[in-house]
This record gives C-alpha cells, sequence and structure tokens, in this order.
C-alpha cells in the first residue's frame, strides 16, 4: 500500500502530462493546457496561469482536479506515473491520458445510476432522463461518463475510490435544457449541472468541465444573449471558482451583457443538495 509520503514523492513532470498538461517545446520544465501553465522544478511546482503552487504530487493533483487531500490520495494510488527522483522533463515513456471517450458498457449501467442517486442523491427521473438522452453512460470500467458533445467526456470513479478526470477534446459544454428557461447557468463539473439543475428547474445548466474553459462560456453567453435572459455565474464558492467568475465576467464585458452572481453556501452545488436532501 502506498504511504503518503511516496504518493507526495510522485514524478511531477510525469504527473503534468497523465492529467492532459503539454509539455512547452521551449520549455521541458513547464507544462501547459487551457488554463494551466505549470513550472516544475524537482518536487516543487507553479501555476503562472493562476498563480498557484506547491510541493509534491498530492498537492499538484489536488489543484489540476479540485480534489480533497483524501480523494487525491486515492487517484494517485490509481495512477500509472510511477515513484522516482524529479527529472527536468517529462519521462519518455508513460501511460498518457486517453485522448477520446471511452466506449459505452451497459451492464454497469445500474452501478452508475446507483452511485448518482445513492451517494449524490440526486434525482432518479432526472438521471433516466439524461441516461435516455444519450448524456449518462458506464464504461467498462463502472465508471460515471458524462458527454460534451462528440469529443469530450468527464468520468467519475463509482468504488470506494472516489476520482474525476476528463478525456478528449472538451469543445462543448455537458448542457442540461430547461423549457422557458429564466436563465443559463454555468458550473464547474456535471455532478454540479445536475445538481443546479434539480434546484433550479427553470434553468439551462452546464458544466464546463473545470474553471478556465473560455469556449464553453463564450457558447452559453450566446445562448443568453439570443434567448434574451439572465447568464448566471454559479461556479463553486473556492478560488477555482473565483478564477471561472472573473474569466466569465471579462468575457461577458466584451458584449455588456451582465453576469448574475448565484454561487453555493457550501462547497459546491452537490454538497448544497444533500444538505437539502439529508
Amino acid at each position: 500500500m502506498q504511504t503518503v509520503e511516496n504518493l507526495r514523492n510522485m514524478n511531477l513532470s510525469a504527473l503534468c502530462v497523465n492529467a492532459g498538461l503539454h509539455v512547452d517545446k521551449a520549455d521541458a520544465t513547464q507544462f501547459k493546457a487551457e488554463g494551466f501553465r505549470v513550472r516544475v522544478s524537482g518536487f516543487k511546482w507553479f501555476d503562472h496561469h493562476n498563480g498557484v503552487g506547491g510541493g509534491g504530487a498530492i498537492d499538484l493533483i489536488r489543484h489540476i482536479y479540485k480534489l480533497s487531500f483524501s480523494e487525491a490520495c486515492c487517484y494517485l494510488t490509481n495512477e500509472s506515473a510511477v515513484l522516482s527522483k524529479p527529472m527536468s522533463s517529462a519521462p519518455k515513456t508513460i501511460k498518457k491520458r486517453a485522448t477520446t471517450p471511452p466506449r459505452p458498457c451497459p451492464n454497469h449501467l445500474d452501478a452508475v445510476t446507483d452511485y448518482l442517486t445513492v451517494k449524490r442523491g440526486l434525482n432518479a427521473d432526472l438521471v433516466r432522463w439524461c441516461v435516455s438522452n444519450n448524456l449518462i453512460y458506464a464504461d467498462h470500467k463502472q465508471n460515471c461518463v458524462f458527454r460534451y458533445g462528440l469529443t469530450g467526456a468527464e468520468l467519475r470513479g463509482t468504488g470506494s475510490i472516489q476520482w474525476r478526470s476528463l478525456y478528449g477534446n472538451i469543445e462543448q459544454g455537458f448542457i442540461l435544457p430547461a423549457k422557458q428557461a429564466a436563465g443559463v447557468a454555468l458550473v464547474e463539473s456535471a455532478i454540479d449541472a445536475l445538481s443546479f439543475r434539480q434546484l433550479h428547474k427553470d434553468m439551462i445548466t452546464i458544466s464546463i468541465a473545470g474553471n478556465s474553459n473560455r469556449k464553453i462560456m463564450q457558447q452559453a453567453l450566446m445562448i443568453a444573449i439570443t434567448k434574451n435572459i439572465d447568464l448566471i455565474a454559479a461556479f463553486d464558492s473556492d478560488k477555482g471558482g473565483d478564477i471561472a467568475n472573473n474569466t466569465l465576467q471579462e468575457i461577458a464585458n466584451n458584449y455588456k451583457k451582465k453576469v448574475i452572481q448565484n454561487r453555493p453556501i457550501t462547497k459546491d452545488w452537490n454538497d448544497q443538495l444533500k444538505n437539502l436532501n439529508f
């Protein structure tokens, strides 16, 4: 069993690549993706895009995926990156993150729906609607898969080890429509989209899969302008949510569209939903 110290000492360069960041051709110590520019120095790292730094693999994975300490430890226990001495650049042979979403496996759908309705407290009818409309499915590892258009997906582990990851190209949001919508709300994950939509039935709800996807923010803004409805920032109540909120404000200002704040009282919308349910 991996110790916490072993997890902290995982190779940071390998983890950056496994998480979907790409090594900078001009500087092998820097790894980039939309919303991130991480410089690695030994066991230290600093994200210049977000102005955040730390030490060790646990801190890095918590930052990239917005995980708790225990969730990050569970994630790293399942990762393929090996323990090694710090390197100045990514290793030549590593297991990279999949570039396309996994295939559906209907045999595991019951486990996925149980995870969403029992563990996450989501409405069974809403979950069934998403499944029937091909927005949610199960893969061969019993993970819950949320579709982001045709080319992207967000995965959640449904077992005792909880984790989250993105696959493919996230060019469209995870979108939950609403009849006679009063607004379009942006959140940071598919779970939060489902939770927010359950609490606000008159809102088109869109997950941007993180805190910095400007393309999806732009798409949501165009929906709000076209339908002449409110644009709502419903991001998490933490630093990542602040980053997303500031980015949305910047984009909306270019079109002179007001952004209405409706962020959760708790850390995220699923926590708020479960607090109300229980």
